[in-house]
Order: structure tokens, then C-alpha cells, then sequence
């Protein structure tokens, strides 16, 4: 468990407790770290339903596995992870930063990053070391990944609005009121996301990493 996101954001915080029980020894259910562990039960709402991804079982979870269920879906910032750093992305205008962050390249073995987008979800436990973790997707971020985000972030720029981008091509206003020598671009940029349009989570990211409106308070 100490080689992984999760772990690291634990480390960061101080290595703090949970409000469980004293840990006895056993084998934490998500991880399957061996060690202290404790209840699950004392940790995670009878309601959750990810269970089911937890590889060795669901009676207990190690200590940070634990701390990194008992923070709330609500109030959980992005954060870009390192195995000795975590730096925290707070709010819309944290969200349009961290899209910077992700748009100008792939993230490293090294590197992990957390996105919510519902604020519904425990995100945190699901992150993997050079991906991006959000709400029921864990995706690899590569370079492909990035030069997305930065076609989608380019778009936004010249005006498209969102509900425009869910579709398969740029609508004529848009074309018509760049200079003709970009339509060639965006026409390449716009087919560029069709993968994405396809995902749901994936799409939500996008739409939460390059609302750079949020930086001064405005809509998307």
C-alpha cells in the first residue's frame, strides 16, 4: 500500500488515524497490504457499492486505505501526486489549472492525478500511479491524453461553447469567424475528441479541466 497514490497522499497529511477501532493485524481488502488493519464497517457507508473492485475482500482495510475512505466525497480537492509531494487543486479555478498541468504532457510513472466532477464518489483510493483517477474511471494519461485536453482546452478558447463540442462537427459560426486558414485545425482538433465523446466520465473531465471561464468567476 505505501507504493501506491493513495498511500503517498496519507504520507503527505501526517499519517493520520481513523476513527475506528485499535488496529489489529490482517489483510487490508483494497490493497492487500498485510498489516494493521481496520473494520471496514467502521469506515465506509453500508450504501457504498464498491465493493465488488476490492480484491481481497471487504472486512478490512489498512490504516491508510482506511483515512482515504473516511474523507468525504464533497469537500475532496484534485490533486496532482508524487511519492513525496501532493499538491491540491481546489474549486472550478483549481480544476482549470490542473487542466494546464495535465494538458501539457503525459503523466510519468511517478505522477497520479485525481479529478472529481459529482463530488459523489470516494476517488482518491481508486488512483493509480500515471493515470488520472475520476469519478468511476481511472484513465492512463499519455501523451494522446494530453494533446487532447489541449485541443479541447484550444476550442474553448476560440469560443465553442460545450454543448456545441458533444457534437461531431464545429457548427458554422464557429468556422466562419475564425481566420480560414485555422479551419483545416479545428476540423482536426474537433475529430480529434470523438474518443472522448464516447466515454461519459472521460468527457466530463475534459469539460471540468478546461472550463477556463471558472478563473473569473463566469460560466462555461
Amino acid at each position: 500500500m505505501l507504493s501506491d497514490p493513495a498511500a503517498a497522499v496519507w504520507v503527505s497529511a501526517g499519517r493520520p488515524g481513523v476513527e475506528a477501532p485499535a488496529p489489529v493485524d490482517g489483510r487490508c481488502g483494497r490493497c492487500g497490504e498485510a498489516g494493521p488493519t481496520v473494520t471496514s464497517s467502521r469506515i465506509i457507508s453500508e450504501k457504498f457499492t464498491g465493493l465488488d473492485a476490492w480484491p481481497f475482500g471487504f472486512r478490512r482495510l489498512c490504516v491508510p486505505c482506511g483515512w482515504a475512505y473516511s474523507r468525504a466525497p464533497t469537500t475532496q480537492p484534485g490533486m496532482l501526486i508524487t511519492a513525496t509531494t501532493v499538491t491540491e487543486y481546489r474549486g472550478a479555478s483549481g480544476a482549470a489549472e490542473l487542466g494546464g498541468v495535465l494538458a501539457a504532457g503525459a503523466l510519468t510513472g511517478r505522477q497520479a492525478a485525481v479529478v472529481p466532477t459529482t463530488m459523489r464518489r470516494h476517488i482518491l483510493p481508486t488512483a493509480e500511479w500515471g493515470h488520472v483517477a475520476t469519478d468511476g474511471f481511472v484513465a492512463s494519461w499519455d501523451g494522446g491524453a494530453a494533446a487532447r485536453l489541449a485541443d479541447l482546452a484550444w476550442l474553448r478558447s476560440l469560443g465553442a461553447r460545450w454543448p456545441q463540442l458533444c457534437k461531431p462537427a464545429p457548427p458554422h459560426r464557429l468556422m466562419t469567424s475564425q481566420p480560414s486558414d485555422q479551419w483545416g485545425q479545428i476540423m482536426a482538433a474537433w475529430e480529434h475528441l470523438r474518443p472522448w465523446r464516447a466515454i461519459p466520465p472521460m468527457w466530463d473531465l475534459g469539460r471540468i479541466l478546461t472550463n477556463t471561464n471558472a478563473r473569473t468567476g463566469g460560466g462555461e
